[in-house]
C-alpha cells in the first residue's frame, strides 16, 4: 500500500512540473552539412555557457511638448515603470545555472565526447590576448536589469572586461569555425539563454490612439516569465543604446574545406513559464500640462506648462521554489531538444 501512495506522489509532481511550462518548440536558425558532425573528433570545446535573468524592468516614456495645433503650449510628460522580483535571490539563479551546465555536460560525455577546457583552449594563438574567467559569480554589469551567470567554477575566455565586470560580445562574424580549426576540428558549443519575465503589454489601438492625440506618456507592461528567442534591453532609459538578448545553442566543426559543419537552435516561439507570478498588469501613465491662452505681459505673452513626471516602482513577489522549477524545466526542454538536433549526426 506504501508503494502505491508513493508512485502517486512521484506522478502528481511530474504532472505540476508537466503544466507548468508551455509549449517547447525549436528551430534551426542556421545550420549546414549537419552529417558531418559525425566524422568530427569526440571533442568538445563549450566557449560559452550563459544564462541571463531579468530581475528588473525599468522602462521611460517621454511625450515632448511645444506648440499646439490651434494656439497654446504643452509640456513635456515623462512615465517611469520600475518592477522588481521579490523572492529570487542570486545564489538561486546561480544553482539553476549549475545544474543545467552538469546535465547538458553529462549528456555529452554519455555520448562519448571529451570536454576540452577554457585553460587548454587559451594556449593558441586565436585567444593569445583573452582573459581566463571563472564562472560562479552572477553579474549585474553585462545587461541591465538582468543577472548573468556561468557555470561555477567553469574556466571562460573572454576578449575584455571592464572594471565593472562587462564582457565584450564578440564579432557578429565570429561562428567558432575558426576556433573548431585551431583546434583540429574539436566541434565549438555556445549556449546563451534570456529569461525574462516582464513584456510590454500596450494594445496596438491605445498605441495609435496616443500617438494621434499626444501630451501622454504610457507604459503597460504585464508578468510573463518565458525563455524568448530574443528581447531588447535599453541601455539609459528611452534614449539610449539598445541591447539584444538572444536565447541560442550553437555547434561549430571545421577541420577544412571539406569537412565542416554548423547547427544553430533557437526558440521558435517563447516557452511560457507559467504560474509563478500573478498574472498582471502594471501601468505609469502621466499626461502633459496645457495652457490654451497663455497670460498676457504687455507685449509679450507667458505660456505655463511644468513638466509632468511619474516615477512607479512594485515589487513584482514570487516564490523562490516556483521560479527554480519553471525556469530549470524551460531551459532543460530548450537544451535537450537543441542537443538532441546535434546528437543525432553521432554515431
Amino acid at each position: 500500500m506504501k508503494k502505491i501512495i508513493l508512485f502517486i506522489s512521484i506522478v502528481v509532481v511530474s504532472s505540476t512540473y508537466a503544466q507548468q511550462i508551455g509549449k517547447v518548440e525549436i528551430k534551426k536558425e542556421a545550420g549546414y552539412g549537419m552529417k558531418k558532425f559525425g566524422i568530427a573528433p569526440k571533442k568538445i570545446f563549450i566557449q560559452d555557457f550563459f544564462v541571463n535573468y531579468q530581475m528588473l524592468y525599468d522602462q521611460i516614456e517621454i511625450a515632448k511638448g511645444g506648440r499646439e495645433i490651434g494656439g497654446g503650449y504643452r509640456g513635456d510628460a515623462k512615465a517611469q515603470l520600475v518592477l522588481g522580483i521579490q523572492g529570487v535571490s542570486e545564489t538561486d539563479l546561480q544553482e539553476i545555472t549549475d545544474k543545467l551546465y552538469a546535465e547538458y555536460v553529462s549528456k555529452l560525455e554519455a555520448k562519448g565526447f571529451q570536454i576540452i577546457t577554457a585553460d587548454k583552449v587559451s594556449k593558441i594563438d586565436r585567444f593569445k590576448n583573452w582573459k581566463l574567467v571563472k564562472g560562479g559569480t552572477p553579474s549585474k554589469a553585462q545587461f541591465p536589469g538582468y543577472v548573468s551567470t556561468a557555470p561555477t567554477d567553469v574556466l571562460f575566455l573572454v576578449k575584455n572586461m571592464n572594471s565593472e565586470g562587462k564582457v565584450k560580445k564578440k564579432s557578429i562574424f565570429d561562428n567558432g569555425m575558426g576556433t573548431s580549426k585551431d583546434l583540429d576540428g574539436t566541434v565549438v558549443i555556445r549556449v546563451n539563454i534570456a529569461t525574462p519575465f516582464i513584456k510590454e503589454a500596450e494594445s496596438q489601438g491605445s498605441r495609435a490612439l496616443t500617438k494621434t492625440f499626444g501630451g501622454v506618456a504610457k507604459i503597460v507592461a504585464k508578468t510573463e516569465l518565458s525563455i524568448t528567442k530574443s528581447t531588447s534591453v535599453t541601455k539609459k532609459g528611452a534614449w539610449g543604446k539598445v541591447l539584444i538578448l538572444n536565447t541560442s545553442n550553437l555547434f561549430s566543426f571545421k577541420e577544412g574545406m571539406k569537412n565542416q559543419a554548423s547547427l544553430i537552435i533557437v526558440p521558435k516561439k517563447n516557452i511560457l513559464i507559467n504560474d509563478v507570478f500573478e498574472s498582471k498588469k502594471y501601468k505609469a501613465i502621466k499626461s502633459a500640462s496645457q495652457d490654451l491662452w497663455g497670460t498676457n505681459y504687455g507685449a509679450i505673452k507667458v505660456f505655463n506648462t511644468p513638466d509632468q513626471v511619474l516615477k512607479k516602482m512594485q515589487a513584482v513577489s514570487c516564490d523562490s521554489d516556483t521560479y527554480k522549477n519553471g525556469v530549470l524545466q524551460a531551459s532543460k526542454a530548450y537544451l535537450d531538444k537543441s542537443l538532441s538536433e546535434f546528437l543525432i549526426n553521432i554515431k
